[in-house]
């Protein structure tokens, strides 16, 4: 079988002066996925090079820098690394060149099709690409950011490699690396990848991506361990550097401008040599060395978690002695969620601490988690309680020679209480009022996500928009290309079928999103999935265009089941100033429609009627809620957040102030790397650029809890949650105070749905793929130095107004 190129063209890349790459481990498509290799019992696997003027050539692009021969000498020594393994069975040598074997004398960008259209034959084949073209004219990648691409080509039906090809970069090499020692480590990692070898990490973060104020460690932050800073990290900055030495060669970065590039050029780290010998292992590997296995898990004990580096450390030599694996890197998701992992090729007799930290950045086959809980040390107590299993108690488990030991992790959390659950790479957009469904995208790919039954896909025709739900979740709203004219509509799917909702153009133009071109776009829905609002787009002028601003052409419509869609007032509005007018939420009833006048001014709409204006009555820059009724509508101003009913006018006596986080309590403000908390202190930030700015994204049916982001990407942002008789608090300091551990890692900032009653909340992280689903129904209260289980929100409330604090006891400061 022939492995597609487009999966496996995999490269090296350059970034900022060091180097990226993205080379998987490939396995069978089984119930028991096996990973592909070469056999080795034919002998050394034959390699061939390439030929041409010279690997690089010096600026005036003629007289070689690094000649063929010398290319070939560090293609030999990076082979030499990876057979001397002596836990391993492979081996590989050159044999011959290119030229020999298929009379192609040098491959370059405008001859490689001859090459890589066709399979070559049983080995590994080096390209060396002086000039960049191969990278350039068959890949389609920048030279200047592509170190190397290399990849197994071909396979047998035994799921033997047979054939593998490796690109080498010539053109990007440094000026002072006169003999190609430091882009010697680019070829023994490619060449891993060309081996079957996935990525790992266990010092390279460290290595590479370490600093004084953003540190790595060598175990668990927090417990007793110093951090390790980036190897060439000025000392005067109080560096504690790592020894380039210590880097694995497959760690997914390079710095090829220096010793670190030399370094990874060597294949001497436990890790890599653990690497290569569990795919090709020698008769006695297993019996000569240690082994630990284990399964890491939810806090239910029960669920298999993906993702997770797992890391072994010699406590006598913790940087030169220390083994990884990915929880699921057997099965890489393609058998489902699974938590099992194994640390082979420890050292007999020594003794090693097991932790769970995150992958910091590069390729993985199977794709890296965020910690659904703290992160921690392997203890004899391990569990999932948080007040007995003490994430800095570490358990040192002593590698014996051919034995495998059993380590199982589980993340910690408490059964009672609130309870979260991660939505891996997910973007979930909006939470069914009954609480019981949410919906959000994947890319272009729309979703419905139970919290019982996990994820259903919709179809592909069906691009996600913003996901807006009806109130039991049967009904969600999409966009769609109703007559393959390649211009989307917004519908109303549901399982009993479509209700397409229109347009203002008859569907003859339309603006430009991430999910293509639409008419129109559907931002929000009321409970009964009976009425729906969004943006539309008109041809005002007829010159064929229907998304200029500031002409009246992008504008807000509403739809209800017995009149269509039907553009909402705008006839107030200087058009010549106005960049658009947008419907993006709609009260639960359907009479209270919400939205924005050119990002920066909130408007309204009651009952079908003219358009009010918030911004000019109340300062109100945005508006995304109300309740149910429509009575109470959360307004983002100047002054904090206003609660603002409807049908009491535009008077004052209409709005409520409800304020917002606090500077320096809830919120640090900084600026240009300074603490004006320290500075200035809070009354002095307050003076200056008034409230902590906050965006309430929803609300309760009664309008006693709601939820949002404060802050803003300059300074910083915080997730928050605000509950009728306690106030604000910072979303993250709320789950801290109730115990949830889990969460203790993640920046909380975007808390971005909540059900009728309050007690479920659904959001993530912004600007990442990850979200969440929390359950309130059961939170803690300190009750005169006795924690209490109590409902959500009615119970805190009363529990609060009787003199009891939010939160366990064991977790207030």
């Amino acid at each position: 079988m022939k492995i597609s190129k487009l999966t496996v063209a995999i490269g090296l890349a350059v970034t900022a002066g060091t180097a990226n790459a993205a080379g998987p481990l490939y396995t069978t498509y089984t119930d028991n996925p096996q990973p592909l290799k070469w056999d080795t019992s034919k002998g050394p696997i034959p390699v061939y090079t390439d030929g041409g003027a010279a690997f690089t050539l010096g600026y005036d692009g003629e007289t070689p820098f690094i000649t063929i021969d010398r290319a070939n000498e560090i293609t030999a020594h990076a082979f030499k690394n990876w057979s001397d393994v002596p836990t391993s069975t492979f081996a590989a040598t050159i044999e011959g060149t290119i030229e020999e074997m298929t009379g192609i004398a040098d491959v370059t960008g405008e001859n490689a099709t001859e090459f890589y259209d066709k399979e070559n034959g049983y080995g590994f084949w080096v390209l060396y690409d002086t000039d960049g073209s191969i990278l350039e004219e068959y890949f389609g990648v920048p030279k200047s950011s592509v170190l190397g691409i290399a990849f197994p080509e071909w396979a047998d039906e035994n799921n033997n490699i047979i054939e593998a090809t490796a690109v080498m970069n010539g053109w990007n090499v440094w000026d002072h690396d006169t003999e190609g020692n430091q882009v010697a480590g680019v070829f023994t990692h490619e060449f891993g990848h060309a081996i079957n070898l996935s990525h790992s990490q266990v010092n390279g973060s460290m290595a590479y991506m370490s600093y004084t104020y953003s540190p790595n460690y060598p175990g668990i932050e927090g417990c007793g361990v110093e951090a390790v800073h980036r190897y060439d990290y000025p000392a005067a900055y109080g560096a504690n550097n790592a020894d380039p030495a210590i880097i694995e060669t497959m760690f997914p970065f390079i710095d090829h401008s220096g010793q670190a590039g030399i370094e990874q050029s060597t294949v001497d780290h436990p890790d890599d040599m653990a690497a290569i010998s569990n795919i090709y292992p020698t008769e006695d590997y297993a019996s000569t060395t240690g082994t630990i296995t284990g399964v890491l898990r939810l806090k239910d004990g029960v669920t298999e978690y993906s993702g997770i580096n797992v890391i072994a450390r010699n406590v006598n030599n913790p940087m030169f002695d220390a083994i990884s694996d990915m929880t699921g890197s057997a099965t890489q998701g393609k058998i489902g969620p699974d938590g099992r992992f194994t640390i082979r090729n420890l050292t007999p007799g020594e003794s090693y601490v097991l932790y769970l930290e995150e992958i910091t950045a590069g390729g993985y086959p199977t794709t890296p988690q965020r910690l659904a809980s703290v992160g921690e040390y392997w203890n004899l107590a391990e569990s999932s309680d948080p007040l007995t299993d003490n994430a800095c108690d570490a358990t040192p488990i002593v590698a014996e020679a051919g034995v495998t030991k059993q380590a199982d992790f589980y993340f910690n959390g408490f059964e009672k209480g609130v309870q979260v659950t991660p939505v891996v790479a997910a973007f979930i957009r909006d939470l069914s009022k009954s609480g019981n469904v949410a919906a959000g995208e994947v890319g272009s790919t729309a979703f419905l996500w139970y919290p019982d039954l996990g994820f259903r896909v919709l179809p592909p025709e069906y691009a996600p928009a913003n996901g807006a739900l009806s109130r039991n979740g049967q009904k969600m709203l999409v966009q769609k290309d109703m007559n393959g004219n390649g211009i989307q509509e917004p519908v109303i799917w549901s399982a009993k079928g479509d209700i397409a909702l229109g347009d203002l153009n008859g569907n003859s133009c339309g603006g430009s999103s991430d999910t293509g071109k639409a008419a129109a776009s559907g931002w929000a829905m009321d409970d009964a999935g009976k009425t729906a609002v969004g943006l539309a787009y008109k041809d005002t002028d007829g010159d064929g265009n229907c998304q200029r601003s500031y002409r009246g052409e992008i504008v807000p419509w509403i739809w209800t089941a017995k009149d269509g869609m039907q553009e909402l007032d705008t006839s107030a509005l200087d058009q010549s100033r106005t960049q658009f007018v947008r419907a993006h939420g709609i009260s639960g009833n359907g009479k209270v429609v919400l939205g924005s006048n050119s990002h920066s001014k909130a408007v309204a709409w009651v009952d079908g009627g003219s358009l009010l204006d918030l911004s000019e009555a109340y300062g109100a820059y945005e508006t995304y809620t109300s309740s149910y009724d429509g009575k109470k509508v959360a307004l983002s101003t100047r002054d904090g957040v206003q609660l603002w009913n409807p049908y009491m006018g535009l008077g004052e006596d209409a709005v409520t102030n409800v304020g917002s986080l606090r500077w320096c309590q809830d919120m640090p403000y900084y600026f240009f790397g300074r603490d004006y908390c320290a500075i200035l202190g809070e009354e002095a930030i307050n003076q200056a650029v008034g409230p902590v700015p906050l965006t309430v994204f929803d609300m309760s049916d009664d309008g006693r809890v709601m939820v949002g982001r404060a802050g803003s990407f300059r300074i910083g942002l915080a997730g928050g949650i605000w509950i009728e008789g306690v106030g604000w608090m910072q979303f993250a300091d709320f789950l801290k105070k109730q115990g949830v551990v889990e969460m203790d890692k993640l920046p909380l900032d975007n808390p971005i749905s909540i059900s009728a009653s309050g007690k479920e909340i659904v959001g993530g992280l912004a600007g990442a793929s990850f979200s969440w689903h929390i359950d309130l129904s059961q939170v803690h209260v300190c009750n005169g130095g006795v924690t209490q289980l109590t409902g959500f929100p009615g119970g805190l409330q009363e529990a609060v107004a009787a003199g009891a604090e939010v939160g366990r006891c064991e977790f207030l400061d």
